[in-house]
Formats: C-alpha cells, structure tokens, sequence
C-alpha cells in the first residue's frame, strides 16, 4: 500500500503506511528505504537519510539505499559523505550506470575528473 501510496504522489500517506508496517517488522529493511524514499520526495533529506542508515544496518550490503542516501546528502551540500555513498553503492553494484553517472557528475562539480 505505501509504494502503491508513493507512485500517486501520495508521500506523507506512504510514509505513514511503512510507519505502521515498521512497527510490526522493524528490520523490514524494504519499509526503512522506502519510507526514506518517500521521505526524499518531499525534501527531508535528513529524515530520509536516517531511513536508509536503518536499512544500511539491517542489511550493510543494500546498494539502492547506499545511493539515495548519497543522492540525498548531495541535496544537503554534504559532497565528500556523498561521494563515499556513491562508492559504498558502486562497490555492491559495479556496473549500474546511474551511481557511475552520478558519482562522475558530483567529481565533476567539485573539479575533479573520473
């Protein structure tokens, strides 16, 4: 119900759905991330990145939540923590193009080449 929540925009809604299903699985690492997802929509990013440093812990290796926290640290001006999400990601999921692309556009932004 709260992805179904999320794909119409229903955000706050969604969030409330993973609130109650993290309530009677806490190491539901699936509800952390997205409830951060959710939480990323509506640009609270400090919030979102706690969702996903809970699914991070629940599951260390979880590559989507390693990135959109580095996407939403980006968001935050945190470059260098960013940076390092995008790495962590990369080392999980070696050959997904968008954490290359966006770990190469944010070495872009700061100056440096890839």
């Amino acid at each position: 119900m709260g992805s179904a929540l999320h794909e119409l925009e229903g955000y706050e809604k969604s969030i409330s759905c993973y609130d109650k299903a993290i309530a009677i699985k806490p190491d539901d690492h699936d509800a952390w991330y997205n409830r951060g997802v959710s939480l990323a929509e509506l640009e609270k990013y400090e919030e979102a990145i706690a969702s996903y440093d809970k699914a991070i812990a629940i599951k260390p290796d979880y590559h989507e939540a390693w990135h959109n926290r580095g996407v939403a640290l980006e968001e935050l001006q945190e470059y260098r923590e960013a940076l390092k999400c995008y790495d962590k990601a990369i080392s999980i999921q070696p050959d997904d193009e968008l954490y290359i692309n966006n770990r190469n556009d944010l070495l872009k932004q700061l100056g440096h080449s890839n």
